[in-house]
């Protein structure tokens, strides 16, 4: 032994030590597995417990309940890492759903920025998959569009048009929603309306009778700012129908909440009549009917094109002065 190499004597005076860092990794990796499996068994324990407040996330998720099942039962000491991943997949998860919940929340608002936040909540509350989600029943739909649109905004930069057409908008829209009516949409210098929805009611037309009064007057009030101005005054046509429409939202991927059908377009289509009969309100029978609309004459005995049922059409004294409507007095 005198002579062995200081090598060997090294290694023999360090074996005992060896063997005692052996076992304490043995205990040492022991405990680890004991300490990871109990807390695999606790997470799968804990991820049960929760699917029956939870069931949806679970169904969509399985993984951190099988990475849980998975670290209880495996033999090796990669359980804590199983159950690590677990953890951390079911955080993202969670911040994920966060997230998503929060974006509805900004697009519901954005949403109720641009329409009607009856209409918002409608679009935001149906079915995204569903190409159409609504109802039929029966509504009165108005039209208005600028007359001479063109010539107005002669001469004005882009932007002078688009401020010119955001005036118009905002005084429409308010005088739309102050007689009961939605906004359905702007197309250009051009508004549609509905009367009576998103909450079916009666008198839908004496409210856009009284809405047609009140877009006469706020244009009568923006003339005369733009008259003194030096600029041209603004007058509109209006064309009022009523009849059975399908409301609610279109669309797919551009969900858009209207309301479509043949009363819609004859609406539209009475409101370009008002040009060729020299009148500025038309409105159909059926509105005739319906409404106390005031002083009004006949204006035409035509069938108009998508109509057949329609004969006689009644050209209405808007008095700028008023909203409501009187006694009707015809020919």
């Amino acid at each position: 032994m005198a002579g062995a190499r200081p090598g060997l004597r090294w290694a023999r005076a360090v074996r005992p030590a060896r063997r005692s860092l052996r076992r304490s990794l043995a205990v040492a990796r022991s405990l680890a597995r004991s300490l990871a499996r109990s807390l695999a068994r606790s997470l799968a324990r804990s991820l049960a417990a929760s699917a029956a407040g939870h069931g949806a996330l679970l169904a969509a998720a399985p993984m951190p309940l099988l990475l849980g099942l998975a670290a209880a039962t495996a033999p090796e000491p990669v359980t804590l890492g199983l159950a690590g991943l677990a953890l951390a997949w079911l955080s993202l998860r969670v911040r994920r759903l966060r997230g998503a919940e929060e974006e509805a929340v900004r697009q519901r608002s954005n949403l109720a920025r641009l329409t009607a936040p009856e209409i918002a909540r409608l679009v935001a509350d149906s079915d995204p998959a569903a190409p159409h989600t609504g109802w039929e029943q029966e509504a009165t739909v108005l039209f208005a569009d600028i007359r001479g649109f063109t010539r107005l905004c002669e001469g004005l930069a882009p932007a002078g048009v688009a401020a010119f057409l955001a005036e118009f908008r905002v005084r429409a829209a308010r005088a739309v929603e102050a007689a009961g009516g939605l906004v359905d949409k702007f197309v250009g210098d051009e508004v549609m309306a509905v009367f009576g929805v998103a909450e079916p009611a009666s008198g839908d037309a004496d409210r856009a009778v009284a809405a047609a009064h009140a877009l006469a007057a706020a244009m009568q009030d923006w003339s005369r700012e733009r008259e003194r101005a030096g600029l041209p005054p603004v007058r509109i046509g209006i064309g009022l129908h009523r009849g059975p429409v399908f409301v609610g939202a279109i669309g797919v991927r551009r969900v858009e909440f209207t309301a479509v059908g043949d009363t819609v377009n004859v609406a539209r289509r009475l409101e370009q009549m008002t040009r060729t009969l020299a009148c500025d309100c038309l409105v159909s029978e059926a509105v005739m009917r319906a409404a106390a609309c005031g002083e009004a004459r006949v204006a035409a005995v035509q069938p108009v094109r998508g109509a057949r049922t329609i004969r006689r059409l009644f050209a209405l004294r808007l008095e700028t002065g008023r909203t409501g409507a009187r006694p009707i007095e015809t020919e």
